[in-house]
């Protein structure tokens, strides 16, 4: 697993990693996740919200052009586990470290809280990248609109 010192060293020069603070910024964070984790199967922008959205944290991959390159949302589900849900990094903005520093966020987020565990569940084409971020592979889990396999995927902090 690459150190956060490491991730950092090859952070794109013109990118902010930190909550969304402007309503365009929210409007711009959920249009980006429903772009790329749902678009394919919804012309709803809500199906990539909700009910806990307010209890979360929230990070965006920002340039300084203003634009959102990727997100990422964590959450507490009790006292020792958080959970990660709704990754998503721009196709064209993929393979430049954004979405480990956005992992990396979301992983120090609950370090803070002092959890001891963060789950998610990945999809086919993110196994490899939460692996390489030490993530352990536990098992095959939900399908999500019906073609969408996803996996339980574990790291202990």
């Amino acid at each position: 697993m690459k150190s956060t010192h490491q991730s950092l060293q090859n952070k794109p020069t013109n990118l902010e990693v930190r909550p969304p603070k402007t309503k365009k910024e929210w409007n711009d964070y959920y249009y980006l996740r429903w772009k790329v984790l749902r678009s394919n199967f919804s012309d709803n922008i809500v199906s990539a919200k909700d009910e806990i959205e307010d209890e979360s944290f929230h990070i965006i991959a920002i340039n300084t052009n203003l634009k959102i390159l990727g997100v990422g949302r964590i959450h507490e589900l009790d006292k020792e586990t958080s959970q990660i849900r709704y990754m998503a990094v721009e196709q064209e903005s993929r393979n430049n470290n954004i979405g480990t520093l956005i992992l990396k966020s979301l992983i120090s987020h609950a370090i803070e809280k002092k959890n001891k565990q963060i789950i998610l569940h990945a999809r086919d084409n993110a196994i490899n990248f939460y692996l390489k971020n030490g993530f352990k592979l536990r098992q095959k889990t939900h399908i999500l609109f019906g073609e969408v396999q996803h996996y339980l995927m574990k790291i202990t902090l």
